[in-house]
């Protein structure tokens, strides 16, 4: 082979060594894998996004805030960002926080308002800013303003597991409500006040409380009764020793609710302190009270009115003195004057003896 010759075939064959080295990633490759790369830039970058693009493409802005760097082509020369434009902030030492936003940046916040503790062990401590006691309500108790603590409390709005029924099915009336406040006080009508007054009626007299009373007990066991008596005052009876503050008044030697009086709750105690269960309702906004008449007396019942009167046939009633022995009567029917007893002996018959002095 001549010189030339070999000349020419080896051009021929360096060309198609060097056309090989051209490899088309897309359809020549398979399963790439660039981790053992000592660099890679899948991007064009820089800091000015280029006037042309199409669809699919990408570009890092390196001038652009971490985060929000990477752009993409959404459009025939239109790019628009990809990223979020802020980062997550640091979260050592924000254990049990949550993340919120103040409208320009994302923040670690621990729980406030009307919560306290973390996320997965948060407790209610106040509604609407005020506070919330930490006493354990009772059966039949309900979340109630105290106006004197100032603080909502569990108290008893219907029946609270004792054997009265009392209003258990008006459960949104607290009037007069009796709860057991700790061991050793009942709050009695903490609802009562010159807005709301709680009202008790006797007869056709009327009474409006405007502040409840506290029953603190020292010793002694057994039962409290507590009403409003018949003077309007809201009494504590009991066989204990009890004293009351605010708008209440302890009464000693009572072992059942007066007859004149509106009974409201009984509670019985235990070595000096109120039994946790022990309260029974016996509020009602219904009630009645049977009149039944006895020998010679009648009743009558007109318009929710009861009219008491004597049975003349049992009892005789005194008329004006009669002026003839016919006049109108009804047997047993008498009468007197200065001189003479009367008695009607039958229908329109009287008789007459004088009388005299001795």
């Amino acid at each position: 082979m001549s010189h030339r010759s070999r000349i020419l075939l080896c051009g021929v064959f360096c060309l198609n060594a060097i056309g090989q080295t051209m490899i088309d990633l897309r359809t020549q490759s398979k399963n790439v894998d660039f981790s053992s790369a000592t660099s890679t830039r899948p991007f064009k970058s820089g800091t000015v996004l280029p006037a042309t693009c199409a669809v699919g493409e990408m570009f890092y802005k390196t001038d652009a805030p971490s985060g929000a760097n990477l752009y993409g082509c959404i459009a025939a020369n239109a790019w628009a960002s990809q990223g979020q434009g802020s980062s997550l902030p640091p979260v050592t030492g924000k254990g049990g926080d949550v993340l919120s936003t103040d409208g320009s940046t994302t923040i670690w916040n621990a729980l406030g308002g009307d919560l306290s503790g973390s996320v997965n062990s948060a407790s209610v401590i106040q509604l609407q800013g005020r506070a919330v006691s930490s006493a354990a309500p009772q059966q039949g108790q309900a979340l109630a303003w105290n106006a004197t603590t100032n603080r909502w409390e569990p108290q008893t709005v219907a029946s609270s597991g004792g054997s009265g029924g009392g209003i258990s099915m008006l459960s949104q009336s607290a009037d007069l409500a009796v709860s057991r406040t700790s061991a050793t006080s009942l709050s009695i009508g903490t609802n009562c006040s010159p807005t709301t007054p709680c009202n008790v009626r006797f007869g056709s007299a009327a009474y409006s409380l405007i502040s409840g009373g506290t029953a603190n007990i020292t010793a002694g066991t057994g039962t409290a009764y507590v009403y409003v008596s018949s003077s309007g005052l809201l009494t504590v009876g009991h066989n204990l020793t009890v004293n009351c503050t605010g708008n209440c008044n302890a009464q000693t030697g009572v072992t059942s609710f007066p007859l004149d009086s509106v009974p409201l709750f009984t509670w019985s105690a235990t070595s000096g302190t109120w039994d946790s269960n022990g309260g029974s309702d016996l509020r009602a906004f219904q009630s009645t009270k049977a009149i039944q008449p006895g020998a010679g007396l009648i009743s009558s019942e007109t318009a929710g009115k009861t009219t008491l009167s004597a049975d003349p046939t049992l009892l005789g009633m005194r008329t004006a003195a009669p002026p003839t022995s016919s006049t109108a009567c009804t047997t047993g029917a008498w009468a007197m004057d200065n001189s003479y007893f009367y008695l009607c002996i039958s229908s329109n018959s009287w008789r007459r003896v004088a009388t005299a002095s001795w």
